[in-house]
């Protein structure tokens, strides 16, 4: 196979307006996943035509993890890096984006905001949020999300 040469990496830079609009999409899709959490019945709530197929692979590579805090810990160290990549491209060819940025909840008792958010693949993303739809936590800790989150639009 040919290797092929990309030029001098030093040319290359991060385009801001990329990355505002990145921004600016991640920052809606988190106030959409709030109001559906707010105002839904999550046990029932699909996120992806997907999601028995998600779920089932995400229960059998991960079947202990406890997904109401998800730290950066069980995403990054001690080959969980790895299991995590392994886990993604199961889904390469069968969810749209499953590779995109996406910012995830750590804590599900608590909204969307810098100190309780990551930014993680997609497919992670919709991993967590379905089980923790589907296995009850969302709605378990309806409230305590909601008193977060209604905290910090007092701010």
């Amino acid at each position: 196979m040919e290797e092929v040469d990309y030029g001098d990496a030093e040319r290359y830079v991060n385009d801001e307006s990329i990355e505002i609009a990145w921004a600016m999409k991640a920052g809606e899709r988190s106030n959409v996943h709030m109001n559906l959490i707010m105002r839904c019945d999550t046990r029932v709530l699909r996120l992806n035509k997907m999601q028995p197929e998600i779920l089932k692979a995400f229960r059998e590579i991960f079947p202990d993890m406890n997904v109401e805090k998800v730290t950066t810990a069980e995403l990054k160290d001690g080959g969980m890096k790895e299991k995590w990549r392994e886990f993604c491209e199961l889904f390469k060819e069968s969810v749209e984006d499953y590779s995109m940025g996406t910012l995830m909840r750590i804590e599900a008792n608590k909204a969307y905001s810098p100190d309780n958010t990551v930014v993680v693949p997609r497919i992670i993303y919709l991993a967590i949020e379905m089980s923790r739809n589907v296995e009850g936590i969302n709605e378990n800790v309806k409230q305590q999300y909601i008193d977060h989150y209604n905290s910090l639009e007092s701010l």
